[in-house]
């Protein structure tokens, strides 16, 4: 039932996107994120989901009348270089067949990347698409937060089968990443900053913000139930930001008194001993197995560090690889970089590396000009608020992508996407008639209404909508 219920979705999707390209940029992360092909058991797990969606935007976007210029900010301009580099790189691999596989994935991963600024643009197609991206692992928060809750947190949650997001780790990463989207969902339909003129909808906003706050908790739960180190060091990163932004401080903290000390709510022993060996690293081999990979790929990186060693280097096999070791342990073939930073290095050089930081780097002083300046400037609160989700989320990112190797992960490339696309609603943005309004809606009041803007020719925006 469940493949039949898919494949309709996925077949229906098609004539959808040949007469709306945009929607099959909603399609791609929804399929790429989520992965619901690993929710199936039958015909669906092996349909090639993402070639039908992927190339029937691809197709579409040809036909599209509609398209935007790609706009060539740092972002997209540090994400051309980065991309030139990994081709060279790939050229001088170790290993050239596994290196251009690699190379083949990314590339996939990087074109709808190009192609959602061209074909995502105004308030109307914004929005949906940071909905589906948040749903899409939101999902598994709110699934794995339940399962937590009712198993006592004695299993681990994990990911969606036979889909990289499978294991513990990856998850957990995605879901600190997600997390403060979900809060920032939350607070955009509670204080009903969206109104697109159907009322039968807008009555729904606070049911809606409700269920988005449940779901921020139990993903938050999750996060911690997957019994990821790297995930619980990104959560302690986020988790200030989150707190500051949150209101009624105050009630959160007595809240958690009462929860600890008059109900009784403890860590389960299982998770407090996967904490405790990150103090205790050096009697835990999982600990060990990274420190050892890193040393293996900083070594790679001083031996070629312009060019590093090519993707997928680790298929020239063990006694290749653990020449590069600072020490041999008890353990064979744990090859895995275990580090986003040392994974770019050991593939990449120096100099791979270095781009990947810089375009970190922009993405966060992009986002932080959003921030400070969309309410004052474009009167809308929801692309401050997610400006500063999607910052926080890549801060988390940054934090946990020490410990885990996902310098190829999709929902990376998504956000940059996304700050590419919240630029330009910035860039072409209105201005409020009063600041009045903006006030109110700082204040929790519903947001402006935008009746007495001037709206900037192709805005997408009222008297410009797409």
């Amino acid at each position: 039932m469940r493949d039949l219920a898919l494949f309709t979705i996925v077949m229906g999707l098609v004539p959808v996107i040949l007469m709306r390209p945009w929607v099959g940029i909603l399609g791609w992360y929804w399929v790429g994120l989520m992965s619901p092909h690993g929710l199936t058991w039958g015909f669906m797990r092996t349909f090639p989901l993402a070639m039908v969606i992927g190339g029937t935007t691809l197709v579409a976007v040809f036909l599209a009348k509609d398209r935007r210029p790609l706009p060539m900010t740092r972002e997209m301009l540090l994400l051309c270089l980065f991309l030139a580099w990994v081709t060279v790189t790939s050229v001088f691999a170790v290993s050239p067949d596994g290196a251009w596989e690699q190379w083949i994935k990314l590339v996939k991963i990087l074109a709808i990347t190009f192609v959602a600024p061209m074909l995502i643009f105004g308030e109307r197609r914004v929005v949906p698409l940071l909905l589906v991206i948040t749903g899409s692992i939101a999902f598994y928060g709110f699934k794995g937060g339940i399962f937590a809750i009712l198993t006592g947190g004695q299993h681990q949650v994990l990911g969606p089968p036979r889909s990289f997001l499978e294991g513990n780790t990856y998850i957990g990463m995605a879901m600190v990443m997600i997390l403060p989207m979900i809060l920032a969902t939350a607070r955009m339909f509670h204080h009903r900053w969206l109104d697109w003129g159907i009322p039968r909808l807008q009555r729904w906003m606070r049911p809606l913000g409700w269920g988005a706050y449940a779901t921020f908790w139990l993903t938050a739960i999750a996060i911690l139930a997957t019994y990821s180190r790297g995930a619980f060091l990104g959560i302690l990163a986020v988790a200030p930001f989150l707190f500051l932004r949150m209101r009624r401080k105050g009630m959160l903290v007595a809240l958690a008194f009462v929860l600890v000390s008059v109900v009784g709510v403890t860590v389960p022993d299982k998770l407090m001993e996967r904490w405790e060996s990150i103090r205790h690293y050096q009697e835990d081999t999982s600990a060990m197995q990274r420190i050892q990979s890193w040393g293996v790929n900083w070594n790679m990186a001083l031996e070629r560090p312009l060019t590093g060693m090519g993707f997928n280097h680790e298929g020239m096999g063990y006694n290749w690889w653990i020449q590069y070791a600072e020490f041999e342990g008890t353990w064979r073939f744990a090859l895995s970089p275990h580090s986003t930073y040392f994974q770019l290095m050991g593939q990449h050089g120096f100099t791979g590396l270095g781009i990947y930081l810089l375009l970190m780097g922009a993405m966060l002083a992009t986002l932080h000009r959003i921030q400070m300046t969309a309410r004052r400037r474009t009167g809308q609160a929801w692309l401050e608020e997610y400006a500063w989700a999607v910052k926080v989320g890549l801060i988390g990112f940054l934090v946990a992508g020490a410990f885990l190797d996902m310098a190829y992960f999709e929902l990376v490339y998504a956000l940059v996407a996304l700050t590419v696309i919240l630029r330009r609603e910035l860039d072409e943005g209105t201005v409020p008639a009063t600041q009045a309004a903006v006030a109110a809606d700082e204040e929790g009041a519903p947001g402006p209404r935008f009746p007495d803007f001037v709206v900037a020719p192709g805005s997408g925006r009222p008297g410009g909508r797409q």
